[in-house]
């Protein structure tokens, strides 16, 4: 079993929509069984997938019900741990755990045999749940607009999944890349933007192909669906005709589409 994290120490960069399509797309397109964890006390996990929001994860961590009594069906192969307003709760319990870095990795003991992958969407503040996630994960990849805020957020999950070495038994998450979201070519702020994430991050890899700003994702998700449900030929899905970077598997560059086939040999699927 694989953990994936979708995180950012900022909100509104896209990060729960990157963990849901990534979701949705490896238990659509390789039919492991996936499981996602809402560790955001907003709870937009459910209403993405249409579905009701709850208080999964409370139950799971805090009153200690088996992770099979806490999550919801959300598509073939694709589970939800949901969570709601709980989530102070859930945090206050976590703070106050003796081995609160390890709450999420030590739950998770549960999903053996059951997932082959768990994504975690995590809070956008450095908390105890923040932490414990990644922790907890294999594998990291962190959403980013390009804008000034943003890339401070980014450089500061890195060098936080960076300073995990130092709890016992902990191997920080592998970083897949920084994923530009609401991506716009033609502003010149975007662009610049670009050129010193590049060069903060140290290496062009880990810059990831970018999901295009598209009106469709947020219809999508209106309707409770996600974009490979509604528009699965949309720009925010399989990105742009034309490219000079390197092309996914529908021939073009960037789009949900190339983050999950990067994701997925990254994870070995």
């Amino acid at each position: 079993m694989k953990v994936l994290a979708i995180g950012n120490q900022k909100g509104g960069v896209g990060k729960t929509t990157t963990a849901v399509h990534l979701a949705h797309w490896f238990a659509m397109q390789t039919g492991a069984r996936v499981l996602i964890v809402d560790l955001d006390s907003q709870g937009h996990v459910a209403e993405s997938l249409g579905l009701r929001s709850g208080d999964g994860l409370f139950r799971w961590l805090v009153r200690g019900d088996a992770l099979d009594r806490c999550v919801v069906p959300g598509r073939l192969h694709l589970d939800v741990v949901t969570n709601d307003h709980t989530a102070e709760l859930v945090k206050a319990h976590a703070q106050g755990s003796d081995f609160r870095a390890y709450l999420i990795s030590m739950a998770l003991g549960q999903a053996e045999g059951d997932y082959d992958l768990v994504v975690l969407d995590m809070p956008p503040s450095t908390d105890v749940l923040h932490v414990s996630a990644l922790v907890a994960s294999d594998a990291l990849i962190v959403p980013a607009v390009m804008d000034h805020l943003a890339l401070t957020g980014v450089m500061s999950i890195i060098n936080t999944a960076a300073q995990l070495g130092r709890y016992p038994n902990v191997t920080p998450p592998a970083l897949i890349g920084v994923l530009p979201t609401m991506f716009e070519r033609s502003t010149s702020e975007t662009m610049e933007n670009v050129k010193r994430l590049q060069e903060a991050v140290g290496d062009f890899r880990l810059l990831l192909p970018p999901v295009p700003r598209d009106t469709h994702v947020r219809e999508a998700s209106a309707y409770g669906k996600t974009i490979w449900e509604y528009w699965p030929t949309s720009p925010a899905a399989v990105g742009y005709e034309q490219g000079k970077l390197s092309r996914n598997s529908a021939g073009r560059t960037g789009g949900y589409l190339h983050a999950a086939e990067i994701a997925r040999t990254a994870l070995g699927f």
